[in-house]
């Protein structure tokens, strides 16, 4: 197996930065919903429209600027992007009714909807394969401990200083990682001399980039399909993590102070040391059969539903102790999905595609982050009670885990089929010419 470069830790590192600063960019807008509903006078199924608004160009960006991430420049790509994210959380003070809150969420997901593909696509250059299932481990590890960190400071600052306060404080940190990011960030390992790992690939599989026009029927097969489904369900867990839960403990479970503080970082903490430790896991697990099904596939189905029990105990236990015991684990055991995907999505395609693959993965499966938050809303604002409505959202998406769950672990079986269909068609063509 390939020696890692020591400055792909570095990459790393930056990637894990940029993806802690991402996330909390993105549940900031949770942890203020009770004082900024209260002062834009909105209801709950308008609150859930906020919410979903992230994702309405976060989809669209993330197919079509996910795809640049196999040819253009992934450094040139961030600085684009950081460049949006920081305008955003710099105006977003100044919001003063439900339509500007809307164009702002907008806005900021247009922004972070390629960062996946290009970090996907950037740690294929300065990773071996065998380091995938770790690396992008790493990168959803600091989604998770970015809030975990984060969000009781925040909270604290939101109730002395304001909600605008905490926008403000988000600008100045992604400021800072961009300075970094100008001196420090390289696109690949050619950069300092040393070959790609991606290359090293494309030249094993002997497979040439191919069109969106080739490329979109095999989006269409049974194991895309499912991984799509898969990830659907997890991004629709993040969503309700990050708009609801902070409401839910707040409003339902009347918890104020430390308790709401600990209710809402927990389960980012136990998430993000969930990714790191069940990716080392997996990657031992690959190391000794080679096989992706066994490695991947059984243990994120597994999660999955583990996930899912989680959720549902914890919507219908009356100990509050309990209940924020499976609100913490549901989210760590059900985003497990997230690391392992991307490990295969790149054995299912190859390094020349994985931009697109992955583009189109993020995109379809984040419209689980998009309806989530609508459903709710509408839960909550017509059920008899604010409670009763929270408890029914839970069940539910439950019982949509569980389902997707069992079909992820007996469907998806990887054989490679997507690159042996590239190549073949690649040769037709060519004898067509």
């Amino acid at each position: 197996m390939s020696n890692t470069p020591k400055y792909s830790w570095i990459i790393l590192l930056f990637a894990v930065l940029i993806a802690m600063i991402n996330q909390i960019d993105k549940i900031l807008i949770g942890l203020v919903s009770v004082p900024l509903m209260k002062e834009l006078g909105l209801s709950a199924s308008q609150w859930g429209f906020v919410g979903s608004s992230f994702y309405w160009f976060f989809t669209i960006t993330s197919i079509l600027l996910g795809g640049m991430a196999d040819s253009k420049n992934p450094k040139k790509l961030f600085i684009w992007m950081s460049l949006i994210w920081l305008m955003v959380q710099f105006s977003t003070p100044f919001v003063s009714s439900f339509a500007l809150l809307i164009l702002t969420r907008m806005i900021l997901g247009a922004g972070e909807g390629p960062a996946s593909p290009v970090v996907t696509t950037m740690l294929g250059k300065w990773f071996p394969k065998h380091r995938h299932g770790i690396s992008y481990a790493a990168v959803l590890f600091g989604t998770m401990m970015g809030p975990a960190i984060a969000s009781p400071f925040l909270i604290s600052m939101i109730d002395q200083y304001g909600w605008r306060s905490a926008f403000i404080m988000m600008g100045i940190v992604g400021l800072i990682w961009l300075g970094f990011w100008l001196f420090y960030g390289k696109a690949s390992p050619q950069e300092i001399g040393l070959p790609s790992f991606d290359l090293v690939e494309k030249h094993s599989s002997n497979l040439s980039k191919v069109s969106w026009r080739q490329f979109i029927p095999h989006l269409f097969s049974k194991n895309y399909l499912l991984i799509v489904l898969a990830g659907g369900c997890a991004y629709w867990l993040v969503s309700v993590q990050t708009i609801w839960y902070p409401t839910y403990f707040s409003t339902v479970q009347q918890f104020t102070g430390q308790t709401l503080k600990l209710a809402v970082a927990l389960p980012f903490l136990f998430a993000a040391f969930s990714q790191i430790g069940f990716a080392m896991l997996s990657d031992r697990l690959y190391r000794k059969t080679g096989d992706i099904r066994k490695a991947r596939v059984n243990l994120a189905s597994f999660m999955m539903v583990l996930s899912a029990i989680c959720l549902y105990l914890g919507s219908v236990v009356s100990s509050n102790a309990i209940s924020i015991l499976c609100f913490t684990l549901a989210p760590g055991f059900g985003i497990v999905v997230l690391s392992l995907a991307p490990s295969i999505l790149m054995d299912l395609f190859s390094p020349q595609n994985i931009g697109k693959a992955q583009g189109a993965y993020i995109a379809l499966s984040n419209m689980g982050s998009m309806i989530a938050p609508i459903v709710f809303g509408y839960f909550i604002q017509y059920a008899a009670t604010e409670a009763l409505g929270f408890h029914y959202a839970f069940q539910a998406s439950a019982v949509g885990m569980i389902i997707i769950g069992v079909l992820f672990w007996i469907g998806v079986r990887p054989t490679k089929q997507v690159h042996t269909t590239i190549k073949t068609e690649e040769l037709g063509l060519g004898n067509h010419g």
